[in-house]
């Protein structure tokens, strides 16, 4: 690839209603954002990623921003300081704050039962293994005929609001290990729905992988939590984001559906090679790659699910945006639910959403499990909770969360920062890049 850089800070700092990009002013070191900068540029230049976007603001100011790259490898379309990305995941926060705007309204309470206001989750069913993993015969589970013996009960247990908020639920993916309910999830191809109802139903007749409120597992709680807003709100999940959140926050090119006239400022989104390790996996879930390790474009900018007629508004995964729309989301967050004039929540439900809500409850370990022990979850949220444990450089108290495609960020206010990334790859993480950014972000801290 070509060596390509754009920068318009003048231009980005209008748009964000920031005048000027003052690494000194944001308390920054300018050398040692070069090193962000070049590391960022190294993974574009490898040919690992087809670009990178980084955005740092702190103490107010935005002290660093850079596009590197292309937007579409093939067509050379440069990747620029407008371009629209794939969020996935990082809609899981916007969509919790949503539902906490209806919480502050007094539509329901954190402990009530689910099925108080979706009646199909009244009569859940969880699975419950054979043997337990200390149990003495726990080494023939998984020979024959043992590994066939399988029960599916009752919930002893009430799915409440707040286990949804939390990935407390039982809910998953179906993405794990080849499991009997990561196969019923597979079956009923949970992800393929083409509304809310059709969601709800195929979803409420899957077992859950654990007890409400027992353990902390990955899934489409958030989803739950979008359909949620719907109900108690009487509007769409894109109608109540659109005028609740994203117009008062001046999000102006976040979308489920892209509109037409931005398709030319959408990114490709790509995939490296998988480890070996995951590649059965990937097979499983039916995820191509290149064995030869080059980046492979899987979704192109012009003929994404994106730009199509979307009748499903998925809560957990189904926003595009932009650097500018999303740092206007992470400034609200960081002031306490409130960003010029707009009060989005109040402090007290902020301090809530933000605190460590599985303190007493078992973290799911796995693929799609909190990264070690170093990091809790909240509300909608990632929490950092020991740095040490964690092993990088960072603060406690660090909010943030990510998306499929390799989107993150972090809101950090005991540094009054927030650094976001923005790329488009598909690759389980190989690459560790956000690791690798949030170390550059923080070694360029030198005040």
């Amino acid at each position: 690839m070509n060596k390509l850089v754009i920068q318009l800070p003048l231009l980005f700092a209008v748009l964000t209603g920031q005048y000027s990009i003052s690494p000194e002013k944001a308390g920054l070191s300018k050398e040692r954002l070069k090193k962000l900068e070049k590391t960022m540029h190294e993974f574009v230049d490898q040919g690992k990623l087809s670009g990178v976007q980084t955005v740092i603001l702190r103490n107010g100011m935005i002290g660093h921003y850079d596009t590197y790259g292309h937007a579409d490898i093939d067509s050379k379309k440069v990747l620029k300081d407008d371009s629209i990305f794939r969020i996935y995941s990082m809609t899981k926060p916007i969509v919790s704050i949503a539902l906490m705007m209806l919480y502050e309204e007094g539509k329901f309470l954190l402990d009530d039962p689910v099925h108080k206001y979706i009646p199909e989750f009244k009569d859940l069913k969880v699975y419950k293994p054979a043997f337990t993993k200390n149990d003495l015969r726990s080494p023939i589970i998984n020979l024959w005929p043992f590994n066939k013996i399988r029960t599916v009960q009752k919930a002893k247990k009430t799915m409440t609001i707040i286990d949804l908020l939390r990935h407390t639920s039982g809910l998953g993916y179906g993405w794990g290990p080849n499991t009997y309910v990561d196969r019923k999830y597979r079956k009923a191809k949970i992800l393929n729905r083409k509304n809310s109802k059709e969601f709800i139903e195929k979803l409420s007749g899957l077992p859950l992988y654990h007890e409400p409120g027992t353990g902390w597992r990955y899934g489409v709680s958030t989803d739950v939590c979008g359909y949620l807003v719907e109900v108690l709100s009487g509007q769409s999940l894109d109608e109540f984001l659109s005028t609740r959140i994203f117009k008062p926050l001046n999000m102006v090119d976040t979308h489920f559906q892209l509109p037409k006239n931005k398709i030319p400022r959408f990114t490709s989104n790509y995939i490296n090679n998988i480890p070996k390790k995951f590649r059965k996996l990937a097979k499983v879930l039916g995820i191509s790659f290149n064995p030869d390790g080059e980046l492979m474009e899987i979704d192109h900018a012009d003929s994404s699910e994106f730009t199509e007629n979307i009748t499903f508004f998925s809560g957990g995964g189904g926003l595009v945006s932009t650097t500018k729309d999303y740092l206007q989301f992470c400034k609200m967050i960081l002031n306490k639910g409130e960003l010029n004039g707009a009060r989005i929540l109040v402090p007290k439900t902020i301090e809530l959403i933000t605190e460590d809500h599985l303190k007493f409850i078992p973290h799911e370990r796995g693929p799609l499990s909190l990264p070690n022990n170093g990091t809790s979850f909240g509300l909608g949220f990632s929490i950092v909770k020991n740095t040490a444990a964690k092993e990088i450089i960072g603060s406690a108290g660090t909010l943030g969360w990510g998306g499929a495609a390799g989107t993150f960020f972090g809101i950090d206010p005991k540094e009054d920062l927030i650094f976001i990334l923005m790329i488009q790859l598909v690759d389980f993480n190989n690459l560790k890049i956000s690791n690798t950014f949030q170390t550059m972000v923080y070694q360029s801290i030198v005040e």
